[in-house]
């Protein structure tokens, strides 16, 4: 069900957020460390960002040539991922780039609502708590539906991750998550365990009540990621997934 050895969540210095430091070859040598059998570079794509450190994206073209040569060279088994932030305004050019290059693994996931940055918290203003999580859930189900070729839906409820209001009750929003992990499934599509939540609040993203729905209405596929920006926290915090998860 779910592989200890795999990190499918990291991101090198290509993403505009990450450690200049953290290069493919540097990872590989890190992750042999931590014996991790296999990681995946997932590294940002966010179509139309408002947020200044990612208006110029990454050039895939160039991005495929260095990750090929590296992978050759690789005493492991590396996969070429991308993470894709969902806007419903721009799930044309979504969906064709990832229908342009080869990639192993498509983590889905949304940074922006209403095209503001969620890390700014500009969202939030003049919403309670209720109107701003359900548009978030609603948009979650909205980019499931409109995305064809994803495998993973990433860090499901990293609404509370910058949000003023905090955690939330999962039977505050039952019918709206419910409605997405089935949808998932519908779709033979997965959720990630993202650890870094762990290194903010204290918890894995989705928070556990989600993932034991996931798997409670039939889902099986669930994949682990630290959403490293550094190479320090490659692998970071799965283990206090085990105790918490008999997958």
């Amino acid at each position: 069900m779910i592989d200890f050895k795999k990190d499918n969540h990291i991101h090198t210095h290509f993403s505009p957020d990450a450690d200049p430091a953290a290069t493919f070859e540097g990872y590989i040598v890190e992750a042999q460390k931590k014996g991790l059998d296999e990681i995946t570079f997932t590294d940002h794509v966010d179509f139309d960002a408002k947020h200044p450190l990612f208006h110029e994206m990454i050039d895939y073209d160039a991005y495929v040539i260095a990750f090929e040569k590296v992978k050759k060279a690789s005493p492991i088994p590396i996969r070429l991922g991308v993470e894709i932030g969902y806007q419903a305004h721009m799930k044309n050019e979504i969906n064709q780039f990832i229908e342009q290059y080869p990639f192993d693994f498509v983590i889905l996931s949304i940074h922006y609502l209403e095209e503001k940055d969620l890390y700014t918290q500009e969202y939030f203003l003049n919403k309670t708590k209720q109107e701003a999580y359900n548009i978030y859930f609603d948009t979650v189900l909205d980019a499931i539906k409109n995305i064809s070729q994803f495998d993973v839906f990433g860090h499901l409820d990293y609404i509370t991750r910058y949000s003023p209001f905090g955690d939330y009750n999962y039977n505050d929003y039952k019918a709206k998550i419910d409605l997405i992990l089935k949808t998932l499934i519908k779709r033979n599509k997965g959720i990630e365990i993202n650890t870094s939540g762990y290194q903010k609040e204290k918890r894995p993203y989705p928070k556990e009540v989600i993932i034991k729905r996931y798997l409670e209405l039939g889902g099986n596929h669930v994949t682990l990621g630290s959403d490293s920006h550094n190479m320090g926290k490659l692998g970071c915090c799965f283990d206090k997934i085990k105790p918490l998860f008999k997958f």
